[in-house]
C-alpha cells in the first residue's frame, strides 16, 4: 500500500473531489484518479460514491479515513526522525512573539520551520512586548520578537538585536467624522474616543493622555484595528498589519495630524548573540539561528525589511 495513494485519498475526501484534491496537491487529475482507483481495487472496496459534482465516502471509506490520516502522520514523523544528523537528538524550542506581525505571517513561519527543520520541537508563544524580554532572560523562551514600547540595555543575560522600525500610523475608518477632516488638530481628536493598546501591566499604550480624550483599552493591535474600522474610534495601528493584511485593514484612513506617525523598534531577544559571525555551540543554538534567518526572509517578502 503506498502512503502516496493513502495521502489523494485522505485528500479528495477533504476536498470532496479530484478536481478540488489535484488543485490543492499540485497534482493532475487523471493521477489522482488512477491513485484512488488503484488503492479501491487493492482494498478490494469502493471508497467514493459519486454524487453529482462531487464524491462522498462510502461507509468503509468514512470507517478507514482516521486510520489513514494516522499512517500519514506516523510516515512524517518517520521522515523527520530520519532527517536529523547521525547522533543528533530533536531539539525543544520555544519562541516567543507580540501581536505585531499578523496571524498569517506567523503561520507562514511556522509552516517553514516544520517544513525545513525537522529536527525542531517548535512550541510558539504569544505574549505582550513588555512579558517577552523576562521570559527570554527567565530561560522560559530561547527566542523572542517584539515591538518594544521603552526599549533600555538588556546586559549579558539577554541579547538584543534591532531587526527594523516600526511605523504606529494614527487611523480612523473612512466612515468616521476624522477621516472627512483635511487637517486635524488637538480638538478635533479630542471629541473623538481614541482605541488604545492594553498591555500586561493595565498599561495603555500609544495614548496621547494631553488630550483628555475617551479610551476604549484592548489588549490586542488587530482588535484596535478591527474596533478603528468599525468606528468606534481613531487609533494608532502597527503598518505591517495594513501592508500584510489589506483585505482586513480596506475601509481605513489615514489622519493628517501632527502626531499620526510614531516609530518604534522592532527587536529580537535571546540569551546568545543572533549575529550570523558567531558559531553556534549546540544543536539548540544552531536552531536559534535558522530559525531567526527564516523570520527575517519572511519578513523581507512580506515587504517589511
Amino acid at each position: 500500500m503506498r502512503t502516496e495513494h493513502l495521502l489523494y485519498f485522505v485528500t479528495v475526501a477533504e476536498q470532496g473531489s479530484i478536481a478540488a484534491a489535484a488543485a490543492e496537491l499540485g497534482r493532475n487529475r487523471s493521477t489522482l484518479s488512477m491513485a484512488i482507483s488503484a488503492l479501491e481495487d487493492e482494498l478490494d472496496t469502493q471508497l467514493f460514491v459519486r454524487r453529482g459534482n462531487s464524491l462522498a465516502l462510502s461507509p468503509v471509506g468514512e470507517l478507514i479515513l482516521d486510520d489513514c490520516q494516522r499512517l500519514l502522520t506516523l510516515q512524517e514523523k518517520i521522515l523527520y526522525r530520519c532527517a536529523l544528523p547521525p547522533g543528533e537528538e530533536l531539539c525543544e524550542l520555544n519562541i516567543g512573539r507580540d501581536d505585531v506581525m499578523s496571524e498569517s505571517f506567523w503561520r507562514r513561519v511556522i509552516t517553514r520551520i516544520r517544513t525545513s527543520l525537522p529536527g525542531i520541537r517548535l512550541s510558539m508563544r504569544f505574549a505582550g512586548a513588555d512579558e517577552l524580554p523576562e521570559l527570554v532572560r527567565q530561560g522560559q523562551l530561547d527566542l523572542a520578537y517584539a515591538m518594544a514600547f521603552n526599549p533600555d540595555y538588556a546586559g549579558d543575560s539577554l541579547y538584543q538585536q534591532i531587526i527594523t522600525r516600526i511605523r504606529m500610523q494614527m487611523m480612523a475608518a473612512e466612515h468616521h467624522r476624522l477621516a472627512r477632516l483635511t487637517h486635524l488638530n488637538n480638538t478635533d481628536l479630542s471629541g473623538s474616543t481614541q482605541v488604545t493598546y492594553l498591555d500586561s501591566d493595565q498599561q495603555e499604550r500609544f495614548w496621547l493622555a494631553n488630550l483628555g480624550t475617551e479610551t476604549l483599552a484592548l489588549s490586542s493591535f488587530e482588535l484596535i484595528r478591527d474596533a478603528i474600522k468599525d468606528g468606534l474610534g481613531w487609533g494608532y495601528v502597527p503598518e505591517p498589519l495594513l501592508i500584510m493584511e489589506e483585505e482586513d485593514s480596506a475601509g481605513l484612513r489615514f489622519l493628517n495630524h501632527g502626531l499620526n506617525t510614531a516609530w518604534y523598534p522592532y527587536l529580537a531577544y535571546s540569551r546568545d548573540p543572533l549575529s550570523s559571525l558567531s558559531k553556534p555551540n549546540s544543536h539548540t543554538d544552531r536552531a536559534v539561528q535558522q530559525v531567526h534567518r527564516i523570520v527575517i526572509e519572511e519578513m523581507q517578502q512580506a515587504g517589511i525589511l
